[in-house]
């Protein structure tokens, strides 16, 4: 009886380091692909803000509701900033120490 339990709790642990490990695996590709669109969509608005600002579109009604949809939508991305970041490796200060020029 007590050898039926063991296997019983073995297999369940070696399913649910599985299942651990699928779904991270998931979850770190979601998070690279809504990276990538929010990568996308702020090249857009960037790309839409300078053809507004050349002087043969300047005040067209037409680009000045598409640049407010695209920061709109920029904006909304923006919420969702923290699932970006799980892809993301940290960044790391490489300036050196700033205490050298304090010095008296």
């Amino acid at each position: 009886m007590v050898e039926i339990m063991l296997i019983m709790s073995i297999l369940l642990n070696i399913f649910l380091v599985w299942y651990t490990r699928s779904t991270l695996n998931n979850l770190l590709h979601l998070s690279e692909n809504l990276g990538l669109l929010y990568e996308v969509v702020n090249d857009f608005s960037l790309h839409l803000t300078e053809v507004y600002e050349l002087e043969r579109f300047y005040g067209d009604p037409t680009l000045t509701r598409l640049l407010e949809h695209s920061n709109d939508l920029r904006a909304e991305l923006e919420r969702f900033e923290d699932i970006f970041l799980l892809s993301e490796a940290p960044q790391v200060d490489e300036g050196g120490d700033d205490n050298d020029s304090e010095e008296t």
